[in-house]
């Protein structure tokens, strides 16, 4: 079984740093750096150079962290004027299974995983698995739910908490919890502090907007915290 692919934005011109931490817990993935610089057409020639040179010597010595770490990462620089979807395409384009949906990382130690249903419980399984369970000291699986389906929610996520555990995770660093609300990104936020790193599954919404849409964006803007969202 190939490694899971992992695409992360790195927005010029002033990107966040990504701690030995964060680099650390993806080592079995594939990487895709993907620079996204916007700049104005009337950028002088000379000028637009110097800007892509040193975006690109950014973005390969990023890739050579997680490379020296483990896995595999590819470098792309993608240079112009209204960029906002372009994370998105790329990811389209490059059938990655994951995307990261950027926030200032300080630390990767403690992960939320939302689990909306079954559907993207076998995918996160398999990614989440791949992560290095030597960096990440605690794991919370979060079904948000009504009060109709509370019993199946609490099943679903023992079968992935033991799905975890056969990946290598130790069963006590992992807990689970159904939250009854009829507002999943609210609760979910609410239920993010103290953590460092939320993962979950695509939505139903349009193309454009399933990674990068409303759902995605609400819960980064109010936790502040970076999103990585499975691809379905």
């Amino acid at each position: 079984m190939s490694s899971p692919t992992l695409l992360v934005p790195i927005e010029f011109p002033d990107p966040d740093p990504l701690p030995s931490s964060f680099v650390g817990g993806f080592t079995s993935c594939r990487v895709i750096l993907l620079g996204v610089y916007e700049m104005p057409d009337d950028v002088d020639p000379d000028e637009r150079q110097r800007r892509e040179i040193e975006a690109n010597y950014t973005l390969y010595s990023l890739a050579h962290q997680f490379v020296r770490s483990g896995e595999t990462a590819e470098v792309e620089l993608v240079t112009g004027q209204e960029l906002e979807g372009t994370p998105t395409a790329v990811a389209e384009e490059r059938d990655v299974d994951a995307l990261l949906v950027p926030n200032p990382i300080t630390h990767l130690g403690r992960v939320l995983i939302a689990v909306r249903d079954e559907t993207f419980a076998e995918s996160i399984a398999r990614f989440v698995g791949t992560l290095n369970e030597d960096v990440i000291h605690h794991t919370t699986l979060l079904n948000v739910t009504d009060a109709d389906d509370v019993a199946e929610k609490e099943e679903m996520l023992a079968s992935l908490k033991e799905r975890l555990v056969d990946a290598g995770f130790s069963k006590f660093s992992i807990d689970t919890e159904v939250a009854e609300s009829d507002d999943p990104p609210f609760e979910i936020s609410q239920k993010s502090r103290d953590y460092d790193l939320i993962v979950m599954g695509e939505t139903g919404e349009p193309t454009f907007e399933r990674v990068f849409g409303n759902t995605y964006q609400s819960i980064a803007d109010q936790t502040h915290l970076p999103v990585v969202v499975i691809r379905e």
